[in-house]
């Protein structure tokens, strides 16, 4: 299971290094500043597309090798693990992205943190 979330959070962080990403992210979140009815929408929108990683979570959870009984929450806890290291830092305070080693650190650390809790 480790070796999966892992592959899975390192697509996550590839994604999140991306500066294509990371200036679309700051021009959503300026507009949602400005239009809170607007960004609330948007984040419907999203969130009726459930994302690979909480697919994986239910399955792990349906197989019996994960306990929770919110998966999507699960989910959400891991990714903020991750985001606040490489992502926020990167939208909010303009820090460089993550090198492959510290890409490679935040993700063992949060899957670790993540299977102590949930495996």
């Amino acid at each position: 299971m480790r070796a999966q979330l892992l592959d899975l959070l390192g697509r996550k962080l590839r994604l999140l290094n991306g500066e294509a990403f990371l200036s679309l992210a700051r021009v959503a979140i300026a507009a949602g500043i400005h239009s809170p009815e607007r960004a609330r929408d948007m984040v419907a929108r999203l969130g009726e597309r459930e994302e690979y990683l909480t697919v994986w979570i239910r399955a792990a959870v349906a197989d019996g090798r994960l306990k929770t009984d919110n998966p999507l929450f699960a989910a959400l806890q891991l990714q903020a693990l991750v985001k606040a290291f490489a992502f926020w830092p990167q939208v909010a305070m303009g820090q460089a992205p993550l090198s492959e080693q510290e890409q490679k650190q935040v993700a063992e650390s949060a899957v670790d943190m993540f299977l102590a809790r949930y495996a």
